[in-house]
C-alpha cells in the first residue's frame, strides 16, 4: 500500500462476511491495513444541526408561543403542565434506576468472576489509551489502576499518542521503564498530525491507534494461533478503573459467547462513570455538573441504551464491522455508536458492565479558571453533540430505519431536551402568567392560581429531586467508590440552592455552542484538551 493512501484514511475498503466466524485473523489483518480515502470535510454551514438548533429553540420557547398559536390558554397551561411533570418523571426514574444500578456495583465489586471462566481463556483486551497534552502525573496515575487489574497481563496497552504531543519519547520510556513488565504488551502507535480531511480529536487519535495494535497482533502467527478472543477498550488519559473492571468484562463476554448471544458482537459495556475524582476540591458549577453526569450515565444512558460515554468496551469483531472510528468525527463516544450501527446494520446494545470506573473533571489553579475549564468543556460538549447530529442526519440512508428511528428519539430527548431545554423550559413558563393574566382553573380552591401548580412541578419537585442527587452522592462515595471528600453540610446545601441557577447555565452554554456551530461549522470542531488542575493530587480514601 502506497504512503499517501495510508495517510488519507479511515473507512473499510472491503466487504465483509455476513457470518462473525467468517472474520478469520487475515481478513482482520487486511481490514485494518487496507484503507480507503475520506471525503472531504463538510465547511459549509448549511449543515442538519441547524435543523438540531431550529427544533431546540421551538421547544425552549413554547411557553411564549403556544399561546398565540393555539389561542387557547388552557391548551397552554395543560401542555406546559405535561412537559414539567414528564422531566420529573424522568428526574426521578434516574434516581432510581441509580439506585438499582449502584446495589448492582456493589454486588459486581464483590463478587470474584475469575471464577467463571478458566484461566488459560485465549482471550487478550487492547486498551485504546489516547493522549494529547495530558499531564504524566495524571497519565501515570491512570496507567497505574491498568496495572493494578486482575487480569493486567491479559492487557495490551495501547498508548496512542498524537505526534504533537511534547516530549514523546521520553514520555513513553517512562512507561516503558514503570510498566514494562506489567502487561501482555506495550505499544505507543503515533498519529501523525495534518493527515487529509481528518479531524484532530479522540476518534481520530483511536482509530489510528487501534488499527496499529490489530496490525501488531495479527502480524504474528504465533500469537493468531494462541488468542480467539479480542476485546477493546478505549479511555482518557483520565480515568481511574476498578481492579475487578477486565475480570468483570472478561467474565461477561465469555458468558455471552457460550451463550451463543446473537448480539454479543453488537454489545458496547459500559460502567457508571463517577466523576469524584478530587471533586469537592472543585467549584460549584464542575461539581454539580459531575454528579449530574455520573447520575445520567446510571439512571438514563445506560437503562434506556442511549449511547456509550468517555470509557466502553466492544469486541474486535464489532469495530472490524463498524471500520473502528471514522476520524471526521468530533464526538467519539456517539461517533462509534453510529458507525457500527452503520456497519451491522443492527441497532447496538448498551450493557451495563457492574464495576465502577472514575474519571476526572476538569479543573483549574483558581475558582475562576474553574469555572473558565467547565465553560470551555460543555461548550465543547454541545458543538460535539450538534455535529453527531449532523453525522446522523447525513448517514440516515444507510442506517436501518427501525434502529436509526429508535436512536433519534433517545438522543433528542437526552441531550436536545433533558440536558440542554430542560431549565431553559423551566425560565421560559414563568411567562404564562403574562401571556394569560386572567386564566384560571376551576377545580382549583382559592386562593391559589394556576402559575401556583407550575411553580410547584417547575421550581419545588425539582428542588427536591436534586437533593437526592446530593443523598446518591453521599452514599456513592462511601459505598461503591471508598472515598472520603472534604464537603461540610452547609457547603453541600449551598450547592443544592445553587444546582437550578448551574443547570440553566449548562443549558445557556450548550445553546451557545449549538450557535457558535451554525455560524462556524466544521470550524467550531476544535479539540481543546481541558484542565485537569487538581487530578494529579492524591485525593482521599475513607
Amino acid at each position: 500500500m502506497d504512503t499517501e493512501t495510508t495517510l488519507r484514511t479511515a473507512s473499510v475498503a472491503e466487504s465483509l462476511p455476513s457470518d462473525d466466524d467468517a472474520l478469520t485473523n487475515s481478513v482482520i489483518l487486511r481490514n485494518a491495513q487496507r484503507l480507503k480515502r475520506l471525503s472531504p470535510l463538510n465547511f459549509s454551514i448549511l449543515r442538519w444541526n441547524l435543523l438540531w438548533l431550529f427544533v431546540i429553540l421551538v421547544f425552549i420557547s413554547l411557553p411564549v408561543w403556544l399561546r398565540y398559536a393555539s389561542q387557547s390558554c388552557h391548551a397552554t397551561f395543560y401542555t406546559i403542565s405535561g412537559v414539567l411533570l414528564w422531566l420529573n418523571l424522568v428526574w426521578f426514574l434516574a434516581i432510581i434506576f441509580t439506585i438499582s444500578t449502584l446495589i448492582k456495583l456493589k454486588y459486581g465489586m464483590s463478587t470474584d468472576h475469575k471464577q467463571t471462566y478458566p484461566s488459560d481463556a485465549p482471550l487478550v483486551h487492547l486498551l485504546i489509551l489516547t493522549i494529547y497534552k495530558d499531564e504524566m502525573d495524571v497519565v501515570c496515575r491512570t496507567v497505574d489502576t491498568l496495572a493494578e487489574q486482575t487480569e493486567a497481563k491479559r492487557i495490551l496497552l495501547v498508548m496512542a499518542w498524537e505526534s504533537r504531543t511534547p516530549d514523546r519519547e521520553a514520555r513513553s520510556e517512562l512507561i516503558r521503564q514503570r510498566y514494562g513488565d506489567k502487561f501482555y504488551h506495550i505499544l505507543f502507535p503515533v498519529h501523525p498530525y495534518g493527515l487529509e480531511n481528518e479531524v484532530a480529536s479522540k476518534a481520530a487519535n483511536a482509530n489510528w491507534g487501534l488499527r496499529e495494535a490489530v496490525t501488531f497482533i495479527m502480524s504474528d502467527e504465533e500469537r493468531k494461533k494462541k488468542i480467539e478472543h479480542f476485546m477493546v477498550t478505549t479511555c482518557d488519559a483520565d480515568t481511574l478503573f476498578h481492579a475487578r473492571y477486565f475480570e468483570a468484562l472478561t467474565a461477561d463476554y465469555l458468558r455471552r459467547v457460550r451463550e451463543r448471544d446473537p448480539a454479543v458482537h453488537r454489545t458496547i459495556w459500559q460502567a457508571p462513570l463517577f466523576y469524584n475524582w478530587n471533586l469537592d476540591q472543585n467549584s460549584f458549577p464542575v461539581r454539580i455538573t459531575g454528579l449530574l453526569r455520573t447520575l445520567m450515565t446510571m439512571g438514563l444512558l445506560i437503562p434506556y441504551n442511549v449511547n456509550p460515554m468517555s470509557c466502553f468496551s466492544f469486541s474486535l469483531t464489532l469495530a472490524v464491522r463498524g471500520g473502528y472510528w471514522h476520524p471526521q468525527i468530533f464526538m467519539d463516544d456517539v461517533g462509534y455508536l453510529l458507525t457500527m450501527m452503520i456497519g451491522t446494520q443492527r441497532r447496538i446494545r448498551i450493557r451495563l458492565l457492574p464495576v465502577p470506573v472514575r474519571s476526572g473533571p476538569t479543573s483549574g489553579d483558581t475558582w475562576f479558571s474553574d469555572v473558565k475549564e467547565w465553560y470551555i468543556q460543555v461548550r465543547r460538549w454541545g458543538i460535539g453533540t450538534a455535529d453527531n447530529f449532523h453525522y446522523f442526519a447525513v448517514k440516515i440512508p444507510r442506517l436501518p430505519i427501525l434502529a436509526s428511528t429508535i436512536f433519534a428519539i433517545g438522543y433528542f430527548l437526552y441531550y436536545g431536551v433533558i440536558l440542554c431545554s430542560a431549565s431553559l423550559i423551566n425560565v421560559s413558563s414563568a411567562f404564562f402568567p403574562l401571556t394569560c393574566p386572567d386564566f384560571r382553573l376551576e377545580w382549583l380552591p382559592k386562593p391559589l392560581e394556576a402559575y401556583h401548580i407550575l411553580i410547584l412541578i417547575g421550581l419545588i419537585i425539582p428542588q427536591i429531586l436534586y437533593g437526592i442527587l446530593f443523598i446518591l452522592d453521599a452514599v456513592w462515595c462511601r459505598w461503591t467508590l471508598n472515598v472520603k471528600e472534604d464537603i461540610f453540610i452547609l457547603r453541600n446545601i449551598l450547592h443544592w440552592i445553587l444546582t437550578p441557577l448551574t443547570l440553566i447555565a449548562l443549558s445557556l452554554v450548550q445553546l451557545w455552542s449549538y450557535i457558535v456551530l451554525a455560524a462556524l461549522g466544521k470550524r467550531a470542531c476544535i479539540h481543546r484538551v481541558a484542565g485537569k488542575a487538581t487530578l494529579a493530587q492524591v485525593d482521599s480514601r475513607a
